[in-house]
């Protein structure tokens, strides 16, 4: 009995030391009674928990609060660049790296865009590039690892990508073995669209309780469900395939194989080609119909406003389905604007079941960019904060 006890009060006191952590890593700084207080646990036992910290490099003091009788507090607050870690995301146009503290702060930035016809040997080089520069700005005693978020169908077992449609020259690319060839480490990998839920659950942060629906519309169309902080994760390691569901029957032919698939009626790919037809350039990019596009020009008006149709109709049969209380859009058609998400917001409003629509908010990741890098890192980063061997 007394060993058992013992061992269950060496639990309750691991808890309450991750517990304190997670609570500095949301709020900016607290006292030890305010911490006290936010944990509802004993003074004694977080004033052995932060010396502890403190002594350990992960909180430091952060000078008195103004006393409003009697003895002035003292405040606590993490030490964000205690570990740091890396993420890059893997798209088919850009490589995007970084190295961020434990608050997701991003400490480096690294990125390199793709050329369009990618060969294997253009992508590896790249992707060495990338996480030799990020790796050499890290102190190797205070780096928790490289995560990884990918595109494409993988194994989340081998870390092999499969036949990956959007960039053939990639399939059957073995992330693991070249991490391990090229640098001596083994990263951890997720799918791209969840590891911007990631992010929007680890470091935005997103409400512990609740559902949202993440959709991730660049070069694909993905979708991630979240109910109550928990990422709903398929089978094969990928939070599903959005862009491969049929919504033309006997429509264009897809990469994937089939026809119709939502990616050939709403993407970057489909945008480019209907533009490219349309000004008779083979050579127009992306980029260049979101310069256009935000300049007010109409040229693109109706490509645009067709995808946005597509895209909000997907949208709202998911929120039909599945009748969450957030929507969240990400992903690299945002570049497209204002303008594209009011009229993504119009067609989710024309499809979806009006009831669902009244309690549900609707909002733009304000990360976007480097939202699935940061998401990636997070899968290091949150171990800290939820294993206590790495304190």
């Amino acid at each position: 009995m007394c060993a058992k006890g013992l061992l269950q009060l060496k639990n309750i006191r691991l808890r309450n030391t991750l517990s304190a952590l997670n609570v500095l890593r949301v709020r900016d700084m607290l006292s030890r009674v305010e911490l006290a207080r936010e944990l509802n646990c004993p003074g004694t036992a977080i004033t052995r928990i932060s010396r502890e910290l403190i002594s350990k490099g992960i909180l430091k003091p952060a000078g008195l609060l103004e006393s409003k009788g009697g003895r002035p507090r003292e405040q606590i607050e993490l030490v964000a660049d205690w570990k740091k870690a890396i993420g890059i995301e893997l798209s088919p146009h850009r490589l995007t790296g970084i190295l961020t503290d434990l608050k997701g702060h991003i400490l480096v930035r690294e990125e390199i865009f793709l050329n369009e016809r990618l060969g294997l040997e253009e992508f590896t080089h790249s992707l060495e590039l990338i996480a030799g520069r990020l790796l050499g700005v890290c102190e190797e005693e205070k780096l928790l690892g490289v995560g990884i978020a990918t595109f494409g169908p993988f194994s989340g077992e081998s870390g092999i990508l499969g036949k990956v449609a959007a960039c053939p020259a990639l399939d059957y690319f073995d992330i693991r073995k070249f991490f391990a060839e090229n640098f001596a480490l083994t990263p951890q990998i997720t799918d791209a669209t969840y590891a911007r839920a990631l992010y929007e659950i680890w470091f935005n942060p997103a409400p512990a309780r609740g559902s949202f629906l993440l959709f991730d519309a660049g070069a694909g169309i993905g979708c991630a469900t979240v109910f109550d902080g928990q990422i709903v994760f398929g089978k094969y390691s990928n939070v599903g395939e959005l862009g491969h569901t049929v919504y033309k029957i006997d429509g264009e032919a897809c990469a994937c194989g089939k026809k119709g698939c939502l990616e050939t009626l709403c993407s970057i790919g489909v945008i480019e080609r209907k533009a490219r037809a349309l000004t008779k350039s083979k050579k127009l990019k992306f980029a260049e119909v979101v310069k256009s596009y935000a300049s007010g020009k109409d040229e693109f008006n109706e490509i645009i406003a067709d995808s946005a149709r597509w895209l909000g109709l997907a949208i709202a049969n998911q929120i039909n389905f599945l009748i969450p209380d957030k929507v969240i859009l990400t992903g690299e058609m945002l570049q497209l604007g204002e303008r594209f998400f009011e009229k993504v917001n119009e067609s989710i409003e024309e499809y979806v079941f009006s009831a669902f629509r009244k309690e549900m908010t609707l909002s733009k990741s304000d990360s976007w960019r480097e939202s699935a890098a940061l998401g990636a890192a997070s899968l290091l980063v949150r171990k800290v904060f939820e294993d206590i061997k790495y304190l």
